[in-house]
C-alpha cells in the first residue's frame, strides 16, 4: 500500500472542492492584481483557492508545513525541510485563466524529507487529472502515463515559456535559446508555449511533448509535476550540466530521456534567478 494513501486521497477530495471555486470564476469577470511584473498576475480566485486548500490541510494535518504561492508572495519565505510539506499553486497558468485559455490548473504536491511523494495536477477546463505517486506510477484520468523516450533533438517536440521577467537581457537569452534548439541542421520538430509549468511537465509525462525547459518558475510550479514526470519514466535535470536538479533553484529541463535532456543542456544558456 502507498504509505501516504490518506494524504493522497485527501488531496483528490480538496482538488474537487477547489474546482467549485475555479469553474464559475473561469468564465466570469476577474479582479486582477500584478505582482513582480505586468505579466505576473494574481486574481481573487487564486487567493480564495489557496485559502481553501490551506485551511483544509491545517484542519486535517495541523503539524504539516504548507508552502503556497500566494502565501509566500505575502511574506517572501519558503521553508522547505524534512517535515511533511504541502506545496501548492492554487492556479498555475493564471494568465491563461484570466484570458480563458484552457491550459490552467490546480497543483498540489506533498513531500517528506525533501522528496516529493505524490503530485496532483488538475485542469478543470479540460477535465484532465494528472496524478503521480512515488513508486506507484503516474496516470491521466486513471490511465497510465509513459514518456515517448525520444532521444534525438531533431525528432523532438519541445515546450518553453517567455516567463514573467521581461527585461531586454533576459529576453535576449531566451531568444538565443529558442534559436539554439530550432536552427538547422539539428532543429527540433517544433516549439510550443502553453503558459503553465506544471502542465508542460505533465505533457512530457504523457508523451504529448518530448522536452521542456524554463527559467524563473518556483517550487510550487514544479513539485507536483516532478513526481508525475519521473513516475512516467521521464528525467528532470538542471539546465546546468553537472548541477543536481533542485526544486528551489527555479530552473528545469524535463525530458523524455537522459540523452535528450543532455542535448538540451548543451544547447541552452541558463538564466540566474534568486532561489526560493
Amino acid at each position: 500500500m502507498f504509505p501516504y494513501e490518506v494524504e493522497y486521497n485527501f488531496t483528490l477530495t480538496i482538488v474537487k472542492e477547489a474546482t467549485r471555486l475555479f469553474t464559475p470564476a473561469y468564465n466570469s469577470h476577474k479582479n486582477i492584481e500584478t505582482k513582480e511584473s505586468s505579466s505576473d498576475l494574481v486574481t481573487e480566485t487564486d487567493k480564495a483557492i489557496e485559502k481553501l486548500i490551506s485551511s483544509r490541510i491545517k484542519e486535517k494535518f495541523p503539524e504539516h508545513v504548507f508552502i503556497g504561492e500566494e502565501t509566500v508572495s505575502d511574506d517572501g519565505k519558503v521553508v522547505f525541510g524534512n517535515n511533511p510539506t504541502w506545496i501548492v499553486d492554487p492556479i498555475d497558468g493564471t494568465m491563461n485563466f484570466v484570458h480563458r485559455y484552457p491550459h490552467t490548473c490546480i497543483v498540489i504536491g506533498f513531500s517528506v524529507n525533501k522528496e516529493v511523494q505524490f503530485g496532483v495536477v488538475y485542469n478543470p477546463v479540460l477535465d484532465h487529472l494528472y496524478t503521480g505517486r512515488r513508486g506507484y506510477g503516474a496516470q491521466l484520468n486513471g490511465f497510465p502515463l509513459c514518456v515517448t523516450g525520444e532521444t534525438k533533438l531533431n525528432k523532438a517536440l519541445l515546450l518553453c515559456e517567455m516567463g514573467g521577467r521581461r527585461d531586454e537581457e533576459t529576453l535576449a537569452i531566451k531568444a538565443r535559446n529558442i534559436t539554439a534548439v530550432c536552427v538547422e541542421p539539428d532543429a527540433c520538430h517544433g516549439l510550443r508555449m502553453q503558459g503553465s509549468a506544471a502542465l508542460n511537465m505533465c505533457a512530457v509525462a504523457a508523451g504529448h511533448a518530448d522536452g521542456y525547459f524554463e527559467f524563473g518558475m518556483h517550487i510550487w510550479d514544479m513539485a507536483a509535476a516532478s513526481v508525475i514526470l519521473s513516475e512516467a519514466g521521464g528525467v528532470i535535470l538542471s539546465p546546468i550540466a553537472g548541477e543536481e536538479f533542485n526544486l528551489l533553484k527555479r530552473r528545469v529541463i524535463a525530458a523524455s530521456s537522459v540523452e535528450l535532456g543532455t542535448v538540451l543542456q548543451s544547447k541552452i544558456q541558463s538564466i540566474e534567478y534568486t532561489s526560493d
